[in-house]
């Protein structure tokens, strides 16, 4: 089906299921007028970090009128270091937080009352990368090389990534690297850099340095991620509430991968450095991890979701439900 038919029928069906809203409401003895003028019920989002290019589609839905247009009045909140995002919708804070999966999937085995109810991130957008003439281009090739790493985390990605391509870890080397020196992989005191696909690899480039990058997902390390998490309580209170934001979050993440420029705009009032041309390319760099051919944007696969939880997975308490996101936004 044509993007352009796929709009003109959500369209038509959004206007019958507002027609078909205003028949019930008139017939239980509410006044149209009054719905009109309601104020939009206010919610928080809170991010698991500064503002930028990860967090998107939720700047757009509010600043193309998304939140407004399904009653909400986001209030969306910068995170960053040491304020743990998920804190904030456990203790209900936040009506809304951007978590991990590795997150989510210790509140799941702490059998903490949140779940997700959709992904931003179908590839996770972390990455493995090197300066293009390095001729670094799969794990293997970092065999005998030294790979600058910032926090154990990195570590972490980058064995599970050498293991999953067949390569032993103590082949390579890392090196403990501050995470704003990377003068360290121009000056070539490292080989090879791990980040985000929308932060460090394009300051190499800005910075006159094409590079490579090796993503560990396409050997199957990491996940969702991006989730937005809930509280168990705001679902059962008002489920309605959750679902006009997942579907209006969607609807700025599609816009957002359709309108990139415009949507680096955007994303320069949320956050105006490092520049519009550096968010030009964040955003077009997590355009194909958030819209992938396999599922609607946001959307979470009960299958890989099980997988990816492991043993930890428990059908009575999933940790994740798709009845708030629309199959095709």
């Amino acid at each position: 089906m044509s993007l352009a038919r796929r709009r003109v029928l959500m369209a038509l069906a959004g206007a019958l299921a507002l027609g078909v809203a205003g028949l019930l409401l008139t017939a239980c003895g509410s006044s149209p007028a009054l719905v009109e003028t309601s104020a939009p019920a206010k919610v928080t989002l809170q991010l698991n970090w500064f503002h930028e290019a990860e967090f998107a589609g939720y700047y757009v839905a509010a600043a193309r009128g998304f939140y407004k247009a399904n009653g909400l009045n986001v209030d969306i909140r910068e995170g960053g270091p040491g304020d743990p995002a998920v804190d904030h919708v456990v203790d209900k804070s936040a009506t809304f937080a951007i978590s991990s999966f590795g997150e989510l999937k210790d509140l799941v085995a702490q059998r903490k009352p949140v779940t997700a109810v959709m992904a931003a991130f179908q590839i996770p957008p972390l990455v493995i990368f090197s300066l293009a003439e390095s001729g670094i281009a799969k794990p293997a090739d970092l065999v005998g090389k030294r790979v600058g790493v910032t926090t154990d985390y990195w570590k972490g990605v980058l064995d599970e990534t050498l293991k999953a391509a067949g390569v032993d870890p103590s082949t390579v080397k890392t090196v403990k690297v501050d995470a704003e020196d990377l003068q360290a992989l121009y000056d070539h005191r490292v080989d090879a850099w791990l980040g985000y696909a929308q932060d460090e690899p394009i300051q190499a480039e800005m910075a006159g340095h094409p590079v490579r990058t090796i993503f560990p997902a396409d050997y199957g390390v990491g996940g969702y991620e991006g989730l937005v998490l809930v509280n168990d309580s705001t679902i059962k209170a008002d489920p309605q509430l959750v679902r006009r934001f997942v579907r209006a979050s969607q609807q700025g993440w599609r816009y957002a991968v359709e309108h990139p420029d415009e949507a680096a705009q955007i994303l320069l009032k949320w956050a105006p450095q490092p520049g519009l041309a550096f968010q030009k390319l964040a955003v077009r760099a997590v355009g194909p991890l958030v819209d992938t051919p396999q599922a609607a944007i946001g959307w979470i696969d009960e299958v890989r979701w099980r997988q990816l939880m492991g043993a930890g997975y428990d059908r009575a308490h999933p940790g994740y439900t798709m009845t708030y996101a629309a199959p095709e936004p």
